[in-house]
């Protein structure tokens, strides 16, 4: 009975450490880092201000989920958040009955890495994040509509971006 004890007591503190934890508990961001400047990506498309699109969708999702303080420059930050936006497409992929398109996707491809500047660490560093925003549109407003998705698109990026940093995935 002694022994029985004693293996049921050895057993559940083996399940105790199993490996599983909760996601958003590992090292969130580097320790005393205060500031973080999100200089304009680069554009390396030929999508004319889509990096301003998303520049300014990063810096507002870091501003509202995070506790660093937004900086002029990377010289007076703590931490320096780069991206590039390596790709941007936009492609039909439904017609109405006249043959005109009605319905596109838009496609866009970035990468980004958080350093240290500090340390001179990479925190982090993704590449080839790929986004999609799909929108309906009729053939007079194409533009007008095309811009709302890149809003759109935007935001879905700096908020995955932002989880992906924060919350240590």
């Amino acid at each position: 009975m002694k022994n029985a004890i004693w293996l049921l007591l050895a057993i559940s503190i083996l399940n105790l450490q199993c490996g599983y934890r909760l996601s958003g508990r590992g090292q969130t961001l580097p320790p005393g880092a205060q500031t973080i400047a999100i200089p304009n990506f680069k554009n390396q498309t030929s999508r004319l201000q889509v990096e301003q699109f998303i520049s300014f969708a990063v810096r507002d999702e870091f501003i509202a989920r995070s506790r660093l303080r937004l900086a002029d420059s990377a010289n007076a930050a703590d931490l320096v958040l780069e991206g590039k936006i390596t790709a941007f497409a936009t492609a039909p992929i439904s017609y109405s009955e006249s043959g005109a398109a009605n319905f596109y996707e838009v496609r866009l491809t970035l990468d980004v890495r958080l350093i240290d500047m500090r340390t001179n660490d990479l925190f982090y560093q993704g590449t080839g994040l790929a986004f999609r925003e799909t929108y309906e549109t009729d053939s007079a407003d194409f533009f007008s509509q095309e811009t709302d998705s890149l809003v759109k698109i935007a935001a879905k990026f700096a908020s995955s971006i932002v989880a992906a940093i924060l919350e240590n995935f």
